[in-house]
This record gives C-alpha cells, sequence and structure tokens, in this order.
C-alpha cells in the first residue's frame, strides 16, 4: 500500500543534453558524476555545484565510477579510451586518456581498496594503477568481455566471457583461478555486498549464483550436489538490471531483485528450503534498473515509462516518483542512503533526499510482510 507520507522529497531537478547513461555517487562527500548519450561528462560538488568535465561531443559515456578514496573519477563509451580526473585538488584535472585500442569501452570499476581501475577492450580486460600511472596486468580472455567485478574484499576478480566465469586472485594475475561453466552467455555479473555470492544474469534469461565458500566444488566433482552453483530460471524476458539487497543476515538470506520485462522478480534464500520468489508488478513499461538503499531492504525501480516506484522491504509499493516525461533510464543511491539520483530518457537529474522521520517508518526485511 502507498505511504500517506513521502519518504523521499524532490531537491533538485536539471538536465543535459541527451539521455543520460550512467551516474554514480562519490563513496564520500555529496559529489554526484553524470554521463549521457551525448558524451558529456558533468560532475556535481557539495550542495549541487556543477562543473562540466566534458562537453558534448557525440560519442556517448557509458561507464563512469569513482574511486573507493573518491579521490579519482573514470569514464569511458564508445570512443574507446578511458578518461581519468584527479579530484583531490580543488579544480577537477583530466591527468591520463588510456587507449588500448578502437574497440567501445562500455565496463570499468575501481578495486575496493587499492588505485586499480580494471575495464573491458575487446578479448582483454586491462588492469591500470593510477597511483604509479601504468598498466599492471592484462588479462587474455578467450572472447569479448561482458563484464567485470571485484570482490568486496579485493582478492578476486570476476570475469565473463561467453559461457565462463574466469576468477582471477588479484595476487596472481599469471592464470585464473577459478572458472565458472554455465548453460548460457553470461551477460553481467555481481557480487553481493558481503561477498558471499557471485551471481551471473546469462543470456537464457536466467541467473546462476555461485555461494563462495564452495567455489573449490568447480575445480572437482563434489560429494555433496548442494555445493554446486544454483540456476534461477523461469524469467519471462531478458535481465536487464539486478542487485543483491545491502541488509543484516544477508549472508545467510540473501536477497538478489532482477529486472525483465515489465516486472521486478525478487528472490531469497530461506535456510533449509531453498530460493524463493515472487514478483512486483505494477510498472507499465520495461524495467530498466533496481537498486537498494544502502543497509535496509527499500527497492527502487525505474521503468522507462515514467516512475520510479520505491518498495518497502521489496514486498509493498511505498512512493511513486515522475519527472522524466519520457521515462527514467538509470538510478543511484547515496552510499549513506540519504539521497536517490535518477536519470532520465531525454537528459533529466533529479535528486530526491530522504525525508527526516523516514528509517523509523521502514520496515527492513520481506519476512516481515510476506
Amino acid at each position: 500500500m502507498l505511504s500517506l507520507k513521502p519518504l523521499v522529497e524532490l531537491q533538485v531537478h536539471r538536465s543535459l543534453s541527451e539521455y543520460i547513461t550512467a551516474l554514480v555517487w562519490a563513496p564520500v562527500g555529496n559529489r554526484l558524476a553524470i554521463a549521457s548519450g551525448a558524451g558529456e561528462v558533468v560532475l556535481w560538488q557539495e550542495d549541487f555545484q556543477e562543473t562540466v568535465l566534458q562537453t558534448a561531443g557525440g560519442a556517448s559515456i557509458d561507464a563512469l565510477e569513482f574511486s573507493s578514496g573518491g579521490q579519482w573519477l573514470a569514464a569511458a563509451g564508445q570512443a574507446g579510451a578511458v578518461m581519468v580526473w584527479r579530484l583531490s585538488t580543488d579544480s577537477p584535472e583530466l591527468v591520463e586518456t588510456l587507449t588500448w585500442g578502437s574497440t567501445w569501452i562500455d565496463r570499468l570499476q575501481w578495486h575496493p581498496h587499492q588505485p586499480w581501475l580494471a575495464c573491458n577492450c575487446g578479448r582483454a580486460v586491462y588492469i591500470w594503477d593510477a597511483d604509479q600511472g601504468e598498466t599492471l596486468a592484462t588479462l587474455e580472455l578467450p572472447a569479448a568481455v561482458q563484464d567485470l567485478d571485484w570482490s568486496p574484499d579485493g582478492t578476486h576478480l570476476a570475469v565473463s566471457a561467453q559461457q565462463e566465469v574466469y576468477i582471477w586472485d588479484t595476487s596472481r594475475w599469471s592464470s585464473p583461478q577459478y572458472a565458472w561453466e554455465l548453460m548460457a552467455v553470461s551477460r553481467a555479473l555481481k557480487w553481493s555486498p558481503e561477498g558471499a555470492y557471485l551471481a551471473s544474469a546469462n543470456q537464457d534469461n536466467s541467473v546462476g549464483v555461485l555461494t563462495w565458500d564452495n567455489v573449490r566444488a568447480l575445480k572437482q566433482s563434489p560429494n555433496n550436489p548442494d555445493d554446486l552453483p544454483v540456476l534461477l530460471a523461469g524469467l519471462p524476458g531478458k535481465i536487464r538490471q539486478f542487485a543483491w539487497a545491502d541488509i543484516l543476515d544477508a549472508e545467510r538470506s540473501p536477497i538478489l531483485a532482477t529486472a525483465t520485462r515489465d516486472l521486478v522478480v525478487m528472490w531469497m534464500l530461506i535456510p533449509d528450503e531453498g530460493w524463493q520468489s515472487w514478483a512486483l508488478d505494477l510498472h507499465q513499461g520495461t524495467v530498466l534498473d533496481v537498486a537498494f538503499q544502502p543497509e535496509t531492504g527499500l527497492l527502487a525501480s525505474l521503468s522507462d515509462y515514467g516512475w520510479i516506484l520505491l518498495w518497502q522491504a521489496a514486498v509493498e509499493p511505498a512512493q511513486v516518483l515522475e519527472g522524466a516525461k519520457e521515462g527514467f533510464s538509470c538510478l543511484s543511491w547515496h552510499p549513506t542512503g540519504d539521497y536517490l539520483a535518477a536519470g532520465g530518457q531525454q537528459g533529466e537529474v533529479l535528486v530526491w533526499t530522504l525525508c527526516p522521520d523516514a528509517r523509523q517508518r521502514l520496515c527492513t526485511h520481506p519476512k516481515a510482510l510476506l
């Protein structure tokens, strides 16, 4: 049931020239970086003061991320180059433009603890050290890289290529430590917040879930079939995005949201029972993005029809957010959960702030509502 009292209130509403392809918050402070399909890169500093890092140039920017300490910002896209800005000074400074060919770069991610940037380029992943200003490692894959993701503790890097997920130990780049074979092409990867699970969204509309404690079963025939990765199947269409909940007990009973067609299909592992699912079906357009507020079960989902829905404990609708006439494209929660930013298909950028008493009104776990 929709709440009579809002959980968030609109604070900022501005626009860039074209479709918002990515927006991301810095891990510290209130900096927000925004990219568009026209190639714009904009940084909103404290109090949302705008600094233009790159003007529209026609080639889209599709990957955007701050380093773990917030001192670096990297952006890449259609032009095949990675731009790196140093943010530790008063004025952001473009310090590197990295090229390893002309291939479209749509995946990049900073290491959670080191100044290492991983990005895809065709059939390779390059690991670049920002402090040293040089390439740390080059990982060769047998096919085009689909996605990559560092483990939360920084000890492993997972990379998907065709029907395999290769997992490197970050202390030894010579060869992958593990290989996880799937039934279909792995299109996207995501570690759970505590690193207990690795999920792969696959081309056959399924999600594979690897329990990290059982990763050694990939190298040998396990005595217990339960040690093998689980396949969550039966989704009605392409998985456009997925997100793990960052809540208490997430290691024992994880929760995963998957965006497919006009639905958000939820999955929860119930100990001794297995994975259970339910559907959130109030969207009228294709659901493009989902994200959990940090440390709560509040889920935000957006569609290309023009709505963002907030779901209490990923079960009950709590608030409808509007502001993008032609639909939304992407969203991002601030690390503290105090702000929610969203981009629109016509270049809109909106930021909502959490109401003062909202946390007291949140139900954090689906079990209380199901």
